[in-house]
């Protein structure tokens, strides 16, 4: 599993936009020794394409099951760490026929930029979920736009954050 998050994060869509495209990824750059070099082709449409479809049928037998297939126009959003991976939007949308876009927390100030990606989204809007039912007068850091205050409970969760990024 180890080896499958390295990969997923050497193909993940944000590389794509920073790096030199290169038709080979380097395996042993991810200190990975099984193979030393695999096309990113072969990667893509022969391993997570194919598991990409298969999940997002699932998603779409749930939401048939659940009989809201059709009620949702405004399309899915895809989050978490998964929501990087290469292909991931192309694939929902064409299984669930609907918009697909990359959900990433907004109106939240101080936090570093490696923290408003998918990857924390459901992290950040817990907390913000969390935030909504104290007492107005424990929120004094929160405003319109909502800033997380550095201390307290919020502060050192984000310092804990903070300590796991590279």
């Amino acid at each position: 599993m180890e080896t499958a998050e390295k990969i997923k994060l050497a193909l993940s869509e944000k590389k794509k936009r920073n790096e030199e495209e290169s038709d080979e990824l380097d395996l042993a750059s991810l200190n990975i020794t099984e193979i030393k070099k695999i096309s990113k082709k072969t990667l893509i449409e022969g391993i997570i394409r194919p598991r990409l479809n298969e999940i997002f049928s699932m998603v779409k037998i749930e939401l048939e099951r659940q009989g809201i297939a059709n009620r949702i126009p405004s399309g899915a959003v895809v989050t978490g760490g998964g929501a990087e991976t290469a292909g991931v939007i192309d694939s929902a949308k064409r299984v669930l026929s609907v918009p697909v876009r990359v959900g990433v927390p907004r109106g939240v100030g101080g936090l570093i930029d490696d923290v408003i990606t998918p990857s924390f989204s459901t992290c950040v809007g817990l907390l913000l979920y969390g935030a909504k039912a104290l007492p107005a007068e424990n929120l004094t850091s929160f405003s319109k736009k909502v800033k997380l205050p550095s201390s307290g409970m919020f502060g050192k969760l984000i310092d804990s954050i903070k300590n796991l990024l590279p």
